[in-house]
């Protein structure tokens, strides 16, 4: 059964059985992985995933069921369940089906050369990467991972107050972490590229800039602890944003697991740092032209020049401050509730090349690496504790590799911090969506050493 046959028939189920508005919400996509370890393919998959969700107002309250199977069993079990979920509701908030604007953007995330790339060719790039990274350097004794990912993913919404949207998209991931060793010393670093035109991926590129950044470290050592002037580097700064990217979500606030509440309008941060949330962007890797209810989706100014514009709405979190939705609702799976993330989030870069913001660090820790963002920071509160990497620098050049050290501090106060922001911008691997940030310096963070 198609997926629009499939909608008609639970719409008029749903009708007959009493929901008064309802919605389906499926996905369809596939992905492809292979791993490549001392030279043969150590890893091989290639999935497929759809799945459907069914949400409707039944005696006011909002009930949801999911399925993945579309044929006749599933349209009764999804209006039982769903109304089973919905009379087991009591609590007053309600989630909202949409049926307002229908002026959506044109966004081109789909790639057909990159879907029509053959399995073959992805292995072929895998093999190559590993390769790449041998040839670097006779110092790489190993390579931790050596991957190519791709996925592809179509969302549909239709609801029954006229929504119909459609929207697909895919993308392509090299990554690779080599081992080097010197006069026993072993040190790693991972390099990756994410993009849905497997033509920017360069193999050689990734291997230098994984075995360079490996290389780096030999000869690394602690240093004595004490607050120090701290450089950034623009994949690092990007990890802690996404980490705290949280406090920004309406719904955070109102639960009170943000400390921004009230703070709409005021002063958060530097007048260096503008955060943007951009839905829209070129070949975003988070970019859609709706979010999870159909709302469509623009691009805002979270962050500017520091000061807090607007936090991040779903429908039901816009309602209960009085606002409109910022088309941030989202859905972790085709099977979850309704919730608020960002899309392709992001620091503003600056003017300052790296050379240029060494100059301005003058004397500090450049920072590299960080370990434990799950476990060493509290979203809620801000604070963290990071085991780190990095490099001594004085007069701004580099004078020594650090490693051993624990920074430690609070987002909310290394955002006031920031008093240099660099201009190479760079996003992470996604995560619930795509954070990005350039290098920044701030002015004072606790370091832990020897």
């Amino acid at each position: 059964m198609n997926i629009r046959d499939f909608a008609e028939k639970l719409f008029a189920k749903a009708k007959e059985a009493g929901f008064t508005e309802y919605e389906i919400y499926y996905v369809d996509g596939d992905s492809f992985k292979v791993t490549i370890y001392q030279s043969e393919i150590d890893q091989y998959s290639l999935n497929t995933h759809k799945g459907l969700s069914f949400r409707g107002l039944y005696n006011g309250k909002m009930g949801y069921s999911y399925t993945e199977v579309l044929d006749d069993y599933a349209l009764d079990m999804l209006i039982k369940k769903a109304k089973e979920n919905a009379s087991a509701i009591e609590d007053d908030e309600v989630d909202i089906i949409y049926g307002g604007n229908h002026q959506y953007a044109d966004i081109k995330g789909f790639n057909e050369e990159l879907y029509q790339m053959k399995a073959d060719d992805k292995i072929k790039m895998a093999f190559q990467l590993e390769k790449d990274v041998l040839a670097e350097s006779e110092k790489v004794k190993n390579i931790e991972e050596c991957m190519v990912i791709t996925g592809t993913g179509e969302t549909r919404i239709i609801n029954s107050k006229g929504l119909d949207l459609q929207y697909k998209s895919n993308v392509i991931y090299a990554v690779v972490a080599p081992v080097v060793e010197e006069n026993g010393k072993v040190n790693t670093a991972f390099s990756f590229k994410a993009t849905n035109d497997y033509k920017e991926i360069d193999t050689k590129s990734l291997a230098k800039e994984a075995v360079d950044d490996a290389l780096s470290y030999m000869g690394a050592e602690s240093m004595p602890s004490g607050k120090y002037k701290v450089a950034i580097r623009n994949d690092v700064m990007a990890d802690i944003l996404d980490t705290f990217s949280g406090i920004f979500s309406a719904y955070n606030v109102q639960k009170g697991m943000s400390l921004l509440k009230g703070k709409v309008g005021t002063q958060i941060a530097s007048k260096v740092v503008t955060i943007i949330d951009d839905p829209l962007m070129e070949k975003g890797l988070a970019s859609a032209p709706f979010d999870a209810e159909g709302v469509p989706c623009y691009t805002k100014t979270v962050v500017e020049e520091g000061k807090l514009n607007t936090l991040l709405y779903n429908l039901k979190t816009a309602q209960k401050d009085g606002v409109k939705s910022t088309g941030n609702a989202s859905k972790s799976s085709y099977a979850s509730t309704i919730g608020v993330s960002p899309s392709n989030f992001y620091i503003k870069p600056g003017q300052k090349n790296r050379e240029e913001l060494m100059e301005a660090l003058g004397d500090g820790i450049f920072i590299t690496e960080v370990q434990g963002l799950h476990s060493g920071a509290n979203a809620v509160s801000g604070d963290f504790s990071l085991a780190a990497k990095g490099f001594e620098i004085k007069n701004g050049k580099k004078i020594k590799p650090v490693e051993q050290i624990t920074i430690a501090g609070n987002f909310y106060k290394l955002l006031e911090d920031i008093t240099e922001v660099g201009n190479d911008l760079k996003f992470g691997m996604p995560s619930g969506g795509s954070f990005g940030s350039p290098s920044v310096i701030v002015k004072e963070l606790s370091i832990s050493g020897k």
